[in-house]
Protein backbone atom coordinates (compact mmCIF):
# COMPACT_ATOMS: atom_id res chain seq x y z
CA UNK A 1 0.00 0.00 0.00
CA UNK A 2 1.45 3.36 -1.02
CA UNK A 3 1.63 6.40 1.20
CA UNK A 4 -1.08 8.10 -0.86
CA UNK A 5 -3.40 5.13 -0.37
CA UNK A 6 -2.75 5.10 3.40
CA UNK A 7 -3.40 8.83 3.64
CA UNK A 8 -6.55 8.52 1.52
CA UNK A 9 -7.87 5.75 3.76
CA UNK A 10 -7.04 7.79 6.88
CA UNK A 11 -8.77 10.84 5.39
CA UNK A 12 -11.89 8.79 4.70
CA UNK A 13 -11.96 7.82 8.37
CA UNK A 14 -12.32 11.49 9.31
CA UNK A 15 -8.73 12.72 9.69
CA UNK A 16 -8.57 14.70 6.46
CA UNK A 17 -7.39 17.91 8.15
CA UNK A 18 -4.47 16.15 9.83
CA UNK A 19 -3.49 14.40 6.60
CA UNK A 20 -3.56 17.63 4.58
CA UNK A 21 -1.68 19.54 7.29
CA UNK A 22 1.03 16.88 7.47
CA UNK A 23 1.44 16.79 3.70
CA UNK A 24 1.55 20.59 3.41
CA UNK A 25 4.25 20.74 6.10
CA UNK A 26 6.32 18.16 4.19
CA UNK A 27 5.98 20.12 0.95
CA UNK A 28 7.06 23.34 2.70
CA UNK A 29 10.06 21.56 4.27
CA UNK A 30 11.18 20.23 0.89
CA UNK A 31 10.81 23.67 -0.71
CA UNK A 32 13.04 25.18 1.97
CA UNK A 33 15.56 22.37 1.53
CA UNK A 34 15.56 22.86 -2.24
CA UNK A 35 16.32 26.57 -1.92
CA UNK A 36 19.52 25.99 0.07
CA UNK A 37 20.71 22.88 -1.77
CA UNK A 38 23.90 23.44 -3.74
CA UNK A 39 23.91 20.08 -5.50
CA UNK A 40 22.09 20.43 -8.84
CA UNK A 41 21.13 16.76 -9.11
CA UNK A 42 19.75 16.69 -5.56
CA UNK A 43 17.83 19.93 -6.23
CA UNK A 44 16.28 18.33 -9.31
CA UNK A 45 15.24 15.27 -7.26
CA UNK A 46 13.69 17.52 -4.63
CA UNK A 47 11.78 19.41 -7.34
CA UNK A 48 10.37 16.14 -8.70
CA UNK A 49 9.34 15.07 -5.20
CA UNK A 50 7.65 18.42 -4.60
CA UNK A 51 5.74 18.09 -7.88
CA UNK A 52 4.56 14.58 -6.98
CA UNK A 53 3.53 15.53 -3.45
CA UNK A 54 1.76 18.68 -4.63
CA UNK A 55 -0.26 16.67 -7.16
CA UNK A 56 -1.24 14.15 -4.48
CA UNK A 57 -2.07 16.97 -2.04
CA UNK A 58 -4.33 18.64 -4.62
CA UNK A 59 -6.04 15.33 -5.38
CA UNK A 60 -6.73 14.70 -1.68
CA UNK A 61 -7.94 18.27 -1.24
CA UNK A 62 -10.39 17.93 -4.14
CA UNK A 63 -11.82 14.69 -2.77
CA UNK A 64 -12.61 16.22 0.61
Amino acid sequence: MTRFERDFKEAQEGNEIEVLTRRKAEIDKLKAEGKVCRNGFRRQCIAQEIARLTAEYNKLDELF
